[in-house]
């Protein structure tokens, strides 16, 4: 038969892709099928026709998988925020750990001896500390949870689909206040005719909601990004929003671009504070509206001790932490280090973390603002410090910058620590690290995000 774009097949899910999506094989032609389980047998229809690979969407579950169970969530087969609610644990856990393992066999050559057992998350539902959702005028039609549709709805994006929103009544992964104020200012916009922006049209004022969340005071941040500044406008939204006594901050991001994203240079405080404070071990952490944080507070800790025990500090050190963030993971790390020089291109970041350095007590940090690829060689500033004996490596899921890759191997220091929430471009970036004579000691897969296919991969090198 042959194959093209609508064809019906009949496939047996082998195990989960790097990406979420099931595993399965046609007449030895990959095929990538969009919820697919191990151990299913399905009726599938082709989406794609690649030269090497075919992608597919199931019709029917002929057979289902002995791990299959009910998601949690009344929105799970319509969304796109999560892809395993429906798959036991402690298989998701399995399917992932594999997953490294391929990856860094297929581009590495490596031996899956030096990759450890993946560390599970403790709590699977409600972790995520932070949540982004779009306000549309262009609801999606829910197969499996239809309800009425309105001329606005809140929520976020089918797979695939970053024209249509689902309207969310709830999402299990995120934190149960946010849920609380998820559907407030629904309610709210609809109540005071709050018009949600048209894509296609680049018309409209409500654009996201982005809520933040942290554990250590019970404290909430509200983001609202709007397509032009009109605090009177957003006023009833404010005043519905200050009843919920968790929120400690409001603030509006004005993005009048047409691109669909949530920061903005154009910020203004609308309510209390313009951060929150999260606790990590015994160290506290200020979180600004555009700084990163770890995602889900309480996984970082177990990543942050096991980056610790990687480093197998004496208190002799010099750290270099790269990409730094708020200083998190340099500041966490500082109380057994000789010193610390944390490294970031955003400047608000760099901001909160001497402001994190003060307020912990750490006097053994400092923090320079640049990218990494133009600042850490060749430069006045940097050149009077100390050059390190490990640098932590913590970058964006694009991985290292070719040239960034080539300034950190010229500072010779002895150990790595390379984090990433991306193992395709780490096992990349390795490469380059092995031919310059680094030796890969251990490889330890974090599971940050249950349900969804992200990992976290911590990486030591030695040379």
């Amino acid at each position: 038969m042959k194959i093209k774009k609508g064809t019906i097949i009949e496939l047996n899910v082998e195990s989960l892709s790097y990406g979420g999506d099931g595993f399965a094989r046609y007449n030895d032609i990959a095929v990538f099928v969009q919820k697919g389980l191990p151990g299913q047998t399905l009726e599938a229809v082709i989406t794609k026709k690649n030269k090497k690979f075919l992608k597919a969407k199931i019709l029917n579950i002929l057979k289902k998988s002995p791990d299959q169970i009910n998601p949690k969530c009344t929105h799970f087969q319509d969304c796109g925020g999560c892809s395993f609610q429906n798959y036991n644990y402690s298989k998701q856990l399995q399917e992932k750990g594999n997953q490294v393992k391929d990856l860094l066999k297929h581009i590495t050559g490596l031996s899956s001896s030096k990759i450890k057992k993946i560390k599970k998350a403790n709590q699977t539902y409600n972790y995520r500390n932070k949540m982004e959702f779009t306000f549309s005028n262009d609801p999606w039609f829910e197969k499996y949870n239809p309800k009425e549709k309105k001329d606005l709805c809140l929520g976020l994006h089918p797979k695939g689909r970053f024209d249509k929103t689902i309207d969310l009544e709830n999402c299990e992964i995120q934190s149960e206040i946010s849920n609380q104020i998820l559907n407030i200012a629904r309610h709210s916009a609809i109540k005071n005719n709050l018009t949600p922006y048209d894509i296609k049209k680049h018309t409209g004022f409500l654009r996201q909601i982005v809520i933040r969340s942290a554990i250590h005071k019970n404290e909430t941040m509200v983001i609202i990004v709007t397509s032009e500044n009109n605090q009177k406008k957003l006023e009833p939204l404010i005043n519905d929003l200050k009843k919920v006594t968790e929120i400690k901050a409001i603030i509006n991001n004005v993005n009048r671009k047409k691109a669909d994203v949530s920061y903005s240079e154009e910020q203004y405080l609308l309510y209390g504070d313009d951060f929150i404070t999260e606790k990590i071990g015994p160290y506290k952490f200020r979180i600004s509206p555009d700084s990163f944080f770890q995602t889900n507070s309480k996984q970082a800790k177990i990543l942050y001790d096991l980056i610790k025990k990687e480093a197998n500090l004496t208190g002799n050190e010099i750290i270099y932490d790269l990409y730094c963030g708020t200083g998190t993971i340099g500041i966490y790390l500082s109380k057994k280090a000789k010193k610390i020089f944390g490294f970031e291109i955003i400047p608000s970041a760099i901001d909160d973390a001497i402001i994190n350095a003060s307020n912990n007590n750490v006097k053994n940090a400092l923090f320079f603002q640049g990218d990494i690829k133009d600042s850490l060689i060749d430069n006045k500033e940097i050149d009077i410090i100390e050059k390190p004996d490990i640098s932590i490596i913590d970058p964006p899921r694009s991985g290292l910058h070719p040239k960034a890759l080539k300034n950190i191997i010229k500072l010779k220091q002895k150990k790595i620590i390379y984090i990433s929430c991306n193992p395709s471009t780490q096992a990349r970036d390795l490469i380059d690290f092995i031919d310059a004579g680094y030796k890969v000691i251990n490889i330890i897969p974090v599971d940050m995000f249950p349900h969804t296919p992200h990992i976290e991969s911590i990486v030591t090198l030695e040379r």
